[in-house]
């Protein structure tokens, strides 16, 4: 049996429809008084419990082999003390694998950025530490949040380049991540850590190129310097926390450009969508 915590949201969601669809038994941890209706029509059993109430994920593991979870947010709360309840509590339960979605290029300098990346690094690190077979995802940014509005609006003709603009990443499909979480959910040996994007790295100047292409107009570009980013970050930081994470990532990937491949995708048999494809397919839904 597999659970999978945050299937309420988009990537859980998918994730655990693809399970299902695949004949693999799956249940959604879904918070109390939540409305898991289209779960359940999707043929998607649910499980009540809250990853900041730690006496409800016992009953929820009951029965549990494998863990999958996407559940996170920008606070402190959830993605430390929640996530860590869970691994706590799925090993005492007896769960024998934890597949976790944390981010490409995580480790201690990714974590200074913010809440999310924080609790993702510790809970990699609980993971570590546990007696459960831990299969750390770690996807590049995806296509469907870094590659359109607000950063490239194919609709207004306008595109926000922040930094060098000259790092290039590996923006991958948000559905080609789902189907890798799936497949090591059930794989024999999925390994322990898996880096990867889509399969072509482009700077965010090359987007800029490619919506030019793809839509015969040039765009307007407002150019955001590396250390403006820095000062933003740190006055959004408590007021929006979201926006101010946002900012504090951007500075990190334009100083980290991608030094992984698509290689996890192909070899668990996803055909990895490339971002020139979803660049294409957001100009032609604009025009």
């Amino acid at each position: 049996m597999i659970l999978v915590c945050g299937a309420t949201g988009d990537l859980g969601g998918r994730i655990a429809r693809l399970l299902v669809e695949a004949g693999e038994p799956c249940l959604a941890l879904v918070r109390p008084g939540t409305d898991a209706s289209g779960l359940e029509d999707a043929g998607i059993a649910v499980v009540r419990g809250d990853l900041r109430e730690p006496e409800s994920l016992g009953p929820a593991l009951a029965g549990i082999d494998t863990v999958v979870t996407t559940a996170n947010a920008n606070r402190a709360a959830l993605d430390t003390t929640g996530n860590q309840s869970l691994v706590s509590a799925a090993g005492r339960a007896g769960v024998r694998r934890f597949v976790f979605v944390s981010a490409a290029g995580m480790g201690q300098e990714m974590a200074r950025t913010g809440p999310l990346m924080a609790g993702k690094w510790r809970t990699e690190q609980a993971l570590r530490a546990s007696p459960m077979q831990a299969v750390l995802v770690r996807p590049d940014m995806f296509q469907e949040a870094w590659l359109g509005a607000p950063m490239f609006d194919p609709v207004s003709r306008t595109a926000m380049v922040v930094g060098s603009g000259q790092s290039a990443h590996r923006y991958v499909a948000i559905d080609d991540v789902a189907a890798l979480c799936a497949h090591v959910a059930v794989a024999p040996d999925p390994g322990e850590v898996l880096e990867f994007g889509g399969p072509e790295p482009l700077t965010q100047r090359q987007v800029v190129a490619a919506y030019e292409d793809a839509t015969g107009r040039a765009f307007r570009v407002r150019r955001v310097p590396r250390a403006a980013l820095r000062v933003a970050h740190l006055a959004l930081a408590r007021v929006k926390p979201d926006i101010g994470l946002g900012l504090a990532l951007s500075a990190f990937m334009d100083a980290h450009p991608a030094t992984w491949d698509d290689a996890a995708l192909r070899d668990a048999g996803v055909a990895p969508r490339a971002p020139r494809a979803f660049i294409e397919q957001a100009a032609a839904v604009a025009a």
